[in-house]
């Protein structure tokens, strides 16, 4: 099944000639969030393009992007201002990020309510997630979060923020959830 969603995800991100989208307004909008310190690490979880990624190296985080799609990762590994990035390809879902390893995870467009306990997991004590994905506009239903969701796939966390707007006029909105690990479990 890995190979099928790499290969669908490697042929959507053929060379497009597109700039660098913006990061995700969970992020951008809400980086009062991010800790403050030294030797900060981030995940830029199914990072896409790496938008996010670029985005928390801007803001000094040691930051690793994983996706499935061995095509995006070679594009983020050629671009100049991504050294500083370690991109690499992962299926997240077969291998998802360690236990209490990460200061900071963003995951953006991507659902997988399976994998959702390890993302909480993998965050440090104290470290905080930024998760923003649809709830209306997709064709496939599983991909589509239902009504307050993302506070029930992460009542682990102390939630920050949470967003979740009505459709817009072409029928698409998404969640937006900032949550903190609690220090002591």
């Amino acid at each position: 099944m890995s190979d099928e969603i790499a290969s669908k995800w490697n042929s959507r991100y053929a060379y497009s000639g597109k700039p660098l989208p913006p990061p995700a307004a969970v992020l951008s909008r809400g980086e009062r969030w991010l800790p403050k310190g030294e030797n900060l690490t981030a995940l830029d979880l199914a990072c896409g393009r790496a938008a996010n990624a670029q985005w928390l190296v801007a803001r000094n985080f040691s930051v690793s992007a994983w996706d499935i799609s061995e095509t995006v990762v070679a594009e983020i590994n050629s671009r100049q201002s991504a050294s500083l990035i370690d991109a690499t390809v992962r299926d997240v879902v077969e291998k998802p990020p360690s236990a209490s390893s990460f200061d900071v995870i963003v995951v953006s467009k991507f659902l997988d309510r399976g994998l959702c306990g390890a993302i909480q997991a993998a965050l440090k004590p104290g470290g905080v997630l930024f998760y923003q994905t649809f709830t209306h506009g997709l064709s496939n239903p599983d991909f589509l979060l239902c009504a307050n969701e993302l506070l029930s796939l992460f009542k682990g966390l102390h939630i920050l923020e949470y967003h979740e707007p009505e459709p817009d006029s072409d029928g698409k909105a998404d969640a937006r959830l900032i949550a903190r690990r609690p220090m002591h479990d």
